[in-house]
């Protein structure tokens, strides 16, 4: 969907001119091909699969030969060298590209279906997302039903006129007939916006679209109610949130600390104790 001719601000040069400039040759003429071919043909429901110059090559061959160019050619055919040639703008190679890619192709069997088939891809051109794409076929089949709809109507109620009288609470003191075209745009509207699914619809950051909110009413409580204080769980098992993980080093490495401070309580009252016992065999 890029714009072919678009221009850089500085030279004013397209891509391909840019291409040329920069000594891209073969890119240039890649770029020349597609704008020759903007379209893939194939791609379109109305394409046939037939040569266009398979009557003329068969016309030419049926034509009668003389002496003279049957020798030539075997002369021809005998002295010529075999080389290889590129292949030929609308030759065989790319009619059978064409036909093997084609949507109506008898070679391959498609998997999958094109949104549009009436309007293949091009050069330059803005391809549609495919969910805008079913949005408009969807409107142009909606619109097309409630044309045959109106139709209908207007040739019953072609003598008499229509006019909506609301409720006595929707009523204003400028009330106005409503003609029958008016009444047909807005219900044109709704159905339009009714019969459309609601993946179909246009959204947007700020409406994104239906949403039926859903309320809760819940009693209040009394004056005097006080929430309970939520209690500590002992057990980690009840516990939803996650814990830190105890690793068997960090056991081990505190047991041994505990034990450690353990001995050294324990040999700090021997020796206190040691400390004592001459104390009291003097007294």
């Amino acid at each position: 969907g890029a714009n072919v001719h678009a221009t850089d601000p500085s030279r004013g040069l397209t891509s391909w001119e840019w291409a040329c400039f920069t000594g891209r040759s073969e890119s240039a003429f890649i770029m020349q091909k597609l704008m020759d071919r903007p379209c893939p043909e194939q791609f379109c429901d109305q394409y046939k699969p037939e040569w266009p110059k398979m009557k003329e090559l068969l016309a030419k061959a049926a034509e009668p030969k003389s002496c003279l160019q049957r020798i030539s050619e075997c002369m021809r055919a005998a002295v010529s060298f075999r080389s290889f040639y590129g292949p030929e703008e609308d030759g065989v190679l790319d009619h059978m590209v064409k036909v093997t890619t084609s949507l109506s192709s008898p070679f391959i069997a498609l998997s999958c279906r094109t949104v549009c088939p009436g309007s293949p891809p091009s050069v330059g051109k803005r391809r549609l997302a495919v969910q805008e794409i079913l949005r408009k076929q969807r409107a142009e089949e909606i619109r097309s039903q409630d044309k045959d709809h109106f139709s209908s109507y207007e040739k019953l109620f072609q003598n008499s006129k229509v006019m909506l009288i609301p409720k006595k609470k929707d009523r204003r003191a400028s009330l106005q007939p409503i003609s029958l075209a008016v009444s047909q745009v807005n219900t044109v509207a709704t159905r339009k916006s009714s019969l459309l699914p609601l993946h179909l619809l246009r959204r947007s950051s700020v409406r994104p679209g239906f949403v039926i909110p859903k309320v809760r009413i819940s009693k209040a409580p009394p004056p005097t109610f006080q929430p309970e204080k939520a209690r500590r769980r002992s057990s980690a098992k009840d516990d939803p949130y996650l814990q830190i993980p105890k690793w068997r080093y960090k056991e081990l490495k505190e047991e041994r600390k505990k034990a450690e401070e353990q001995e050294k309580i324990k040999a700090a009252e021997a020796q206190k104790q040691r400390q004592v016992s001459p104390t009291r065999c003097r007294t």
